[in-house]
């Protein structure tokens, strides 16, 4: 691919959610595609929640009850306001400013069926999906119950972190499936880095997201005074959990590799050196080598898969490739690769060998978004794109020459590609013809000088009991 001009933009959100990111061993791996399938594309309309996703559904427990109709027993309120009432087999919540009551368990993969009702005049309300809490703070994903006209219930907020994720702008049929005036059920599922939600059975969000594996259900009251919401009939089926295991990291690359590997579980070919220094797997070239496009590909094949890929970046343009297939002759792979480098495109879908460029960074903002809200996903981009240094051990911070650790997630779920660059959604694309399976590969661009790093790279499992 040529070189592509960087534009930037200073922005402070995302700091805090970027920098949780960074600071864990995160690791983002693709897979690549057998044979020459190189896709047609859909337009940039929003994602069918008609789920894309063919793997094999987890095994569930039984349905149990989160509430008794009774008492408040197995819910807390972290906050030092908010009042919750139990009327007739309902849960009552009133209070003057927003507040939310949460299970004290914590769920991984789960079911949630529950029902609500909204009070006449202005209210907001919705549950949340693992919540993250704290003192006086719950956090993380909402789905959100919205009377207004525009009609956003069964969205997704992600709820004082990155704000709207999924909202029904222009999705008409999700839009009708909340109902002002009776109880409204939701359904909720979370599976691995999946999230679908159901209102009234009407599938409203259908998303793939990195940011949390684990948490709390809650229950939402967004402090209007004097407004009662009430909920009903809260069950929940356990489904599992999901944990991300290493491809490569510091730990399997001390194991010995097979012959041929250069490091266990991976192979080389074309130009490049791929070496490992300190538990860091490093990929190098330059212009006077004069050497073709190079590859450190996996030995394992791949079909729907969630990777997590920490890297770090020099100079040069990369790339991490999904479903593809390995060639005999340059560049050496058919697929699509998600886009590695320092330029606007990060993050990207590229089809090497194919149409070229199948979706750029931010490719849905104008379909999926109402103007009013692409600045902030444009904020939290550069932001994403601007994610100060990650000092680690043997690094020196005072360094200017040390570059970021960034951290980059790749979901492929049938013929659906979803990108995030530190915590930020990059794309979100359907690709027609994308292979059922195929292995995965890093890219080393030839005839240019180039250098990146990777620190781990894993790929999302169930946990078997």
């Amino acid at each position: 691919m040529t070189s592509r001009s960087q534009k930037t933009t200073p922005c402070g959100f995302l700091r805090n959610f970027t920098h949780l990111l960074i600071g864990c061993s995160f690791t983002t791996v693709t897979t690549l595609l057998p044979g020459n399938a190189l896709s047609t594309v859909h337009a940039d309309d929003p994602p069918q929640v008609a789920s894309q996703n063919k793997s094999t559904p987890p095994v569930a427990s039984a349905r149990k009850p989160l509430f008794d109709g009774k008492s408040i027993t197995g819910w807390s309120n972290p906050y030092e306001w908010g009042k919750t009432d139990v009327v007739d087999g309902e849960l009552h919540l009133t209070g003057e400013r927003k507040y939310f009551l949460v299970t004290d368990q914590v769920f991984h993969d789960f079911e949630f069926e529950g029902e609500i009702k909204l009070p006449e005049g202005k209210s907001n309300s919705g549950f949340m999906a693992r919540g993250q809490v704290e003192p006086n703070r719950v956090y993380g994903y909402q789905a959100e119950a919205d009377p207004t006209e525009r009609r956003w219930s069964g969205g997704l907020y992600d709820e004082g972190r990155r704000q709207w994720l999924n909202p029904l702008w222009k999705q008409p049929d999700a839009q009708a499936a909340f109902d002002r005036n009776r109880w409204n059920r939701y359904r909720i599922r979370c599976v691995g880095n999946h999230l679908q939600f159901y209102v009234n059975e009407v599938p409203t969000t259908d998303y793939f997201d990195p940011a949390d594996l684990s948490g709390r259900i809650g229950l939402q009251h967004h402090g209007e005074k004097g407004q009662m919401v009430r909920f009903r009939n809260l069950t929940v089926r356990d489904m599992g959990q999901h944990q991300w295991v290493p491809l490569f990291d510091a730990q399997t690359a001390s194991k010995s590799a097979a012959e041929g590997e250069i490091i266990p579980g991976w192979k080389a070919i074309g130009g490049g050196n791929w070496t490992v220094a300190d538990g860091v797997l490093q990929g190098r070239a330059s212009v006077e080598a004069n050497e073709p496009n190079g590859l450190l590909y996996c030995t394992r094949q791949f079909a729907n898969a969630t990777f997590r890929i920490v890297y770090r970046f020099t100079e040069g343009d990369s790339g991490f490739f999904v479903r593809s297939k390995i060639t005999d002759a340059n560049p050496f792979v058919a697929g699509v690769q998600c886009e590695i480098d320092d330029s606007d495109a990060v993050g990207g879908l590229y089809q090497t060998g194919g149409k070229g460029w199948v979706a750029k960074p931010l490719h849905y903002l104008d379909t999926r978004f109402p103007p009013d809200r692409r600045d902030v996903v444009r904020a939290q981009w550069n932001q994403a794109r601007q994610v100060p240094a990650t000092p680690v051990e043997g690094d020196t911070p005072a360094d200017p020459a040390v570059k970021p650790w960034q951290t980059m997630v790749v979901s492929v779920h049938g013929k659906r590609i979803v990108t995030h660059l530190n915590g930020c959604l990059a794309a979100d694309f359907v690709v027609d013809d994308l292979a059922e399976s195929g292995t995965i590969a890093l890219q080393l661009h030839g005839n240019q000088n180039l250098e990146i790093d990777f620190r781990s790279i894993e790929v999302l499992e169930p946990v078997s009991k």
